[in-house]
């Protein structure tokens, strides 16, 4: 068996200088090595499972993926639980301790700056999700309110072809509508936060949800100010939620949104 190392994240070499548990494969045990002011944390890993035409029919194996991208995850919340983490990528895999320590060495200032700049802080994820026919019955509803008084005054002929008219611009009105809550959202984010990465947007069949996702960020929060964010959401799903809308926090994480490309 041809062994290689398997990196899951980095941190500051202080205060984390040792590590208990297993790698991903459940057998190789854990272990630091501290690169000038870096420690990264590893274990050793079957090359094959990463490397060659047996290794691309296991990547793309989810029954194999899950419980070992799972396990990637916890190690790298319970190094987060001492500091700052960079955290690394599901399957980064290195030849040798000499290929790891190289890029670590000639990126000192990078780790350093960037454990500065996160120390104290998590990342935190939004989600805004909407209830498109909630949404579209309440902005034709503002719609023909708004026409009512013109509406009385037609002919029954005309009056369907403006009603049908308003209702054919529902849907440029209800996206634009939802356009502006998130924008909304976005900047109450920023408000509650030191960084905002935006991320993609979410289909149904991977939220699992019926409501169609319109918000999706990323949020580099001060452990301070995680309560002042909870209670901003808390208030804004009371005062949206009969618009059909709803907004989620998630976290904390490690700051997967913000680190530097090494």
């Amino acid at each position: 068996m041809s062994m290689g190392i398997y990196l899951f994240c980095l941190t500051p070499a202080s205060p984390l200088r040792s590590i208990t548990g297993t790698g991903i494969d459940g057998e190789q045990p854990l272990f630091i090595e501290v690169v000038g002011d870096v420690a990264a944390v590893l274990s050793e890993v079957n090359l094959n499972d990463f490397s060659g035409p047996a290794a691309q029919e296991k990547l793309e194996d989810l029954a194999w993926v899950a419980p070992r991208a799972f396990r990637h995850e916890e190690v790298v919340m319970a190094a987060m639980e001492h500091g700052p983490v960079l955290p690394v990528r599901f399957g980064t895999v290195f030849s040798s301790l000499t290929a790891v320590a190289e890029p670590l060495r000639q990126r000192q200032d990078v780790l350093r700056k960037f454990f500065q700049d996160t120390a104290g802080k998590k990342e935190w994820t939004i989600k805004g999700y909407v209830n498109l026919p909630q949404a579209r019955a309440r902005v034709a509803a503002e719609r023909l309110a708004a026409e009512k008084d013109q509406l009385a005054e037609l002919s029954p002929g005309k009056r369907y072809f403006l009603e049908q008219k308003i209702k054919g611009a529902v849907d440029k009105a209800t996206s634009s509508w939802i356009k502006g809550m998130g924008e909304e959202i976005g900047k109450y984010a920023r408000e509650t936060s030191v960084g905002f990465s935006e991320c993609r947007l979410q289909s149904r069949e991977v939220t699992g949800r019926d409501e169609e996702m319109f918000f999706h960020g990323a949020l580099l929060v001060p452990d301070g100010s995680v309560a002042v964010l909870e209670r901003m959401t808390d208030d804004w799903n009371k005062h949206h939620a009969a618009q059909g809308l709803q907004i989620d926090l998630y976290g904390p994480w490690p700051p997967y949104h913000f680190a530097p490309a090494l």
